[in-house]
């Protein structure tokens, strides 16, 4: 009786760790899909200005920085207006 007891548990746990190993997996893929929409939808308009200069700096350094400032300033505000 115990046994099946502890059985029963421990086929449970598997049961659930591969359940959670399909969540992660599900999971990851929906990150990565948006990780891609988020490079066609910012980095290609980029790619596709026509000054040299321009395109140099947005991707140097302090470019990146300003880029990533001026979107969590913007996710900020848009969280802000949302409460």
């Amino acid at each position: 009786m115990i046994k099946s007891i502890i059985l029963l548990i421990k086929f449970g746990f598997i049961g659930f760790f591969n359940e959670l190993r399909l969540l992660f997996k599900s999971l990851s893929e929906m990150m990565t899909s948006g990780f891609d929409n988020l490079n066609y939808h910012i980095f290609q308009p980029i790619r596709l200005l026509r000054f040299q200069d321009i395109r140099d700096f947005i991707f140097s350094t302090e470019g990146i920085i300003v880029m990533i400032i001026s979107f969590l300033v913007i996710i900020f505000l848009i969280s802000r207006k949302k409460q």
